[in-house]
C-alpha cells in the first residue's frame, strides 16, 4: 500500500504582497486622507490603476496555485478591485439621481 504525501497548503509570500497592495489600493480610493484616485490628479489614477493590475495579477497567480490557501488571494482581489467598484458605484448613483451630473 503506497501513501501519497499531501502538502499542507499555506500562504505565500506573494499572497501577502497581493494583500498589501490590495489595502493600498482601497486605501488610495476610498479614505480620505489618503486618497489620490478621482481626486483631480492624473499621476494619483495612473498609480492607483498601475496597483490595481498589479494585484489582481497577483492574487490570480496565488488563487491558481494548488499548494495555496485562497483566503488572502479572495480578499486581496476584492481590495485590489475597488478602483472599478468605486466607479461601478459612482455611475450607479449617477443613473439613480441620487448624485448630480454637474457641478
Amino acid at each position: 500500500m503506497k501513501t501519497e504525501i499531501v502538502p499542507k497548503k499555506k500562504y505565500s509570500i506573494i499572497s501577502y504582497i497581493s494583500l498589501l497592495i490590495g489595502i493600498l489600493c482601497f486605501l488610495f480610493v476610498f479614505i480620505t486622507p489618503t486618497r489620490i484616485a478621482n481626486a483631480g490628479n492624473i499621476v494619483g489614477d495612473y498609480i492607483t490603476i498601475a496597483l490595481t493590475g498589479v494585484g489582481i495579477m497577483l492574487s490570480i497567480i496565488t488563487m491558481t496555485k494548488r499548494t495555496e490557501k485562497k483566503g488572502i488571494a479572495i480578499l486581496s482581489l476584492i481590495l485590489s478591485s475597488s478602483f472599478f467598484i468605486f466607479w461601478i458605484i459612482a455611475i450607479i448613483l449617477l443613473f439613480t439621481g441620487q448624485i448630480s451630473f454637474a457641478p
